[in-house]
């Protein structure tokens, strides 16, 4: 029953893995004497996949793309056109105990961990389980706890870098399976712990792994987290090796903008989550997003990412991504169509064109001729499939990094990495950066966690929640 790297979650969990799990309301258990095979160990695997995804798209299915896209500069916020309660609180920078939709976010990733958690502590005790299996079982467990607390922290912590050694709280860090009450861990604890996990899952997975996550999918995540952490040259030599070596190429072809979110999808894709007619992993996406669908989207583009998009003419991806309604009267309304057209998708978490932006901005913060030169490629190849003009190394550092991260907001719009970036930026340096008008380090930033954790963890007294009050 091998149907995961790309995440296929149809018919994932069977009969007897719903056996295995009982869900009480502060929880999960799974009973002692569940796992009994190594087919037990392989169903709760999947169903771990299964809670990636989130039930009806709450995790990676659409929810955390979309709160970091509200919380960015990319989002209409106008009482015209988001009129959704709980996302005017992400949008203002004010949410509070109470905002409703992030409890479900918050849950499915938690579900993950513990599901990996469970594996890890049983992987040397379960007869039949070759060594093989141990390792690209436990690889998998220790990759999908690692992006979860990747996600889980950029949105309910400052960033890194916040504090000169990472001492302010991230998230509640958990590495076996026990809903003990405690208080959050340090970022540096949870970036160490992510770091530790992502090379471990590298060195344990085989290089192709059918649809499950490989080496590779484990390696481009790791370059992305030390990018995150500022660590530009190993951010940029890890995802050379997986640029230059794994099996993902880059498609020069315009097709890639509608491949990408497609059913039938793209190469590019290094990790992704696979749909199918019966089973959509991108539920949130369409929900929030697509504007041809029966029901207007949630969400509409923000005027100044819809002209940074159609500034030039001959960009591809203004020509073929963008609709607007109403232009310049009171209820203007500017829609993506990236999700349109289709009833389900693919929903890649990791893709070549993102791997390469990450590596040709890293290049440029490193500032040395080969990874100038490196950077400069990188950017022109993702120019070019746009339609535009390249750029030459002669502009200098200072316009090539305003170059990447204009390409990157445009090539990854709605999903999910604007928000972070700004912030990141900010960690590093630019001290004055906002994000539509309040500093990149206001209380508001990070998102308050939902009343539930902070009473399973024992409330206030044991936990410490965010501070509340926007920026």
């Amino acid at each position: 029953m091998k149907i995961f790297k790309y995440i296929f979650l149809a018919a994932i969990i069977t009969v007897s893995c719903d056996d295995l799990l009982e869900i009480e309301p502060k929880g999960e258990i799974i009973a002692d004497d569940a796992l009994q095979t190594p087919q037990d160990m392989q169903e709760l695997l999947n169903s771990a996949y299964d809670a990636l995804r989130g039930d009806g798209g709450d995790f990676f299915g659409g929810r955390v793309q979309s709160i970091s896209e509200v919380m960015s500069d990319n989002i209409d916020g106008s009482q015209t056109n988001l009129n959704n309660a709980d996302f005017r609180a992400y949008y203002n920078k004010t949410s509070t105990f109470f905002t409703g939709y992030t409890q479900g976010m918050f849950d499915e990733p938690h579900y993950v961990i513990y599901r990996a958690n469970v594996l890890l502590k049983n992987l040397d005790l379960i007869e039949g389980l070759s060594e093989a299996e141990q390792a690209r079982i436990g690889g998998e467990a220790k990759f999908l706890r690692a992006i979860c607390y990747f996600e889980l922290v950029r949105l309910f912590a400052q960033p890194y870098g916040f504090t000169p050694e990472n001492t302010h709280l991230g998230v509640v860090l958990r590495i076996e399976p026990s809903a003990e009450a405690k208080n959050r861990n340090t970022v540096a604890e949870v970036y160490e712990q992510i770091v530790s996990d992502l090379s471990d899952a590298a060195n344990s997975l085989p290089t192709s792994n059918g649809v499950y996550a490989d080496a590779w999918a484990a390696k481009a995540y790791l370059a992305k987290v030390h990018f995150f952490m500022h660590d530009y040259e190993t951010a940029f030599n890890i995802a050379s090796d997986v640029l230059n070596n794994g099996p993902h190429a880059f498609n020069p072809d315009a097709e890639e903008f509608q491949a990408r979110y497609s059913p039938e999808s793209t190469n590019e894709a290094i990790f992704k989550m696979v749909s199918n007619p019966n089973d959509h992993r991108g539920t949130q996406l369409s929900t929030h997003f697509r504007s041809d669908g029966d029901n207007p989207p949630t969400l509409r583009i923000s005027r100044d990412m819809y002209e940074m998009a159609t500034a030039d003419a001959n960009d591809l991806r203004g020509q073929k991504w963008y609709r607007i309604d109403n232009e310049g009267a009171e209820n203007e309304a500017i829609f993506i169509t990236k999700y349109d057209s289709v009833n389900y998708f693919d929903v890649p978490l990791m893709h070549v064109t993102e791997l390469k932006l990450i590596r040709a901005e890293a290049g440029l913060e490193l500032n040395t001729s080969a990874s100038i030169n490196t950077a400069v490629d990188d950017i022109n190849d993702i120019r070019t499939r746009a339609g535009l003009a390249p750029v030459s190394s002669g502009v200098g550092q200072a316009s090539l990094l305003n170059t990447v991260r204009e390409e990157k907001r445009k090539e990854l719009v709605t999903e999910g990495q604007r928000f972070h970036d700004l912030r990141r930026r900010g960690a590093a340096g630019e001290s004055d950066l906002r994000i539509r008008n309040s500093s990149w380090d206001c209380p508001g930033m990070a998102i308050q966690f939902p009343d539930t954790e902070i009473a399973g963890a024992g409330g206030t007294d044991v936990f410490t929640p965010n501070t509340e009050g926007g920026c």
